[in-house]
């Protein structure tokens, strides 16, 4: 019994010492860095897109009135519900001032939390014309208001070190941790959930390799010509099994550290590939910052330091 009883002990320690630094070691903010200004890059895009049509989707007599948009979706708050009509304008203005200081590392997590307020705004006050896209960018924006991702690649960063006798870096802290393992672990889970719903696609699209064919056959919609894949169905077959078994090979193998480099770069390609296959470019950006959470910041040292020179 007094075996069983060490064994137990031992095991709970090491799972907890393995949890803690999975979890809260403390790390630089380089990779959140990196990750705040695609983010913050995609956020504003997401709302400057609504600039042409402000008023013809958000407008008293507009094609979303709040009374349908609340009756369809229930529950779902924005501040663009409080805005009176003839504020609409400058509070686009706001929104859009607020996402770029985010973007560029002005006012720390005040910032952060106020630029993903004012883009969940317009998100969830226009729903019916969210998508994928929406979605991967909210709980990216979500997870960098925990961490201090203006502490690397910031105007905060670039004050520090020129005004400042001896610029030193901040200090490592675990909140940089805690915001990089929340956005890995949901980041796995889409592309699981993306593999999954592949496998249980409609006609067995992607089951028969016909997936990426299907993709790039919408009309005005693919970044390329991909009309000769007619010809080359084996190529599409071994294109589109090759994007399902990413899906679902990566939320397995990215935990490995020999495996991550692979699979980190394996992903940039199948985000970029499908990007010119399906036209979807700000969704397989998206998914692509949120695939960069998987560098680790110590591995970016080398751009820190040419970036603070």
């Amino acid at each position: 019994m007094h075996a069983v009883t060490a064994y137990f002990e031992d095991l709970n320690a090491a799972v907890g010492a393995a949890w803690n630094r999975f979890w809260f070691t403390a790390s630089p903010a380089s990779t959140l860095g990196m990750i705040r200004i695609a983010a913050g890059l995609l956020a504003f895009y997401a709302v400057a897109t609504y600039y042409p049509d402000l008023e013809l989707w958000f407008g008293d007599d507009g094609m979303l009135p709040l009374e349908m948009v609340r009756s369809l979706y229930d529950g779902q708050w924005s501040l663009l519900d409080y805005v009176p009509a003839n504020m609409l304008w400058p509070a686009y203005w706001v929104a859009l001032v607020v996402i770029g200081l985010f973007t560029l590392g002005v006012g720390g997590r005040i910032t952060a939390i106020a630029a993903t307020v004012v883009t969940f705004s317009f998100f969830t006050r226009a729903p019916l014309v969210t998508g994928e896209f929406e979605s991967i960018l909210s709980f990216i924006l979500v997870y960098l208001c925990i961490g201090q991702a203006d502490d690397a690649f910031s105007l905060k960063a670039y004050w520090r070190r020129h005004t400042t006798t001896s610029p030193l870096p901040p200090p490592p802290s675990p909140f940089n941790t805690i915001s990089l393992r929340l956005i890995q672990i949901h980041t796995a889970l889409a592309c699981l959930m993306m593999g999954w719903a592949q496998l249980a696609a409609p006609e067995s699209a992607w089951w028969s390799g016909e997936g990426i064919f299907l993709a790039a056959g919408r009309p005005n919609m693919p970044l390329i010509d991909l009309s000769g894949l007619a010809d080359h169905p084996r190529l599409t077959a071994a294109w589109s099994h090759a994007i399902t078994l990413y899906l679902l090979a990566m939320p397995v193998f990215i935990w490995n550290r020999w495996a991550r480099p692979i699979f980190v770069i394996a992903g940039g390609l199948v985000w970029l590939s499908f990007a010119l296959a399906s036209g979807w470019v700000p969704f397989c950006a998206a998914m692509l910052t949120a695939t960069a959470a998987f560098v680790e910041p110590q591995e970016l040292r080398p751009v820190r330091e040419l970036a603070t020179a």
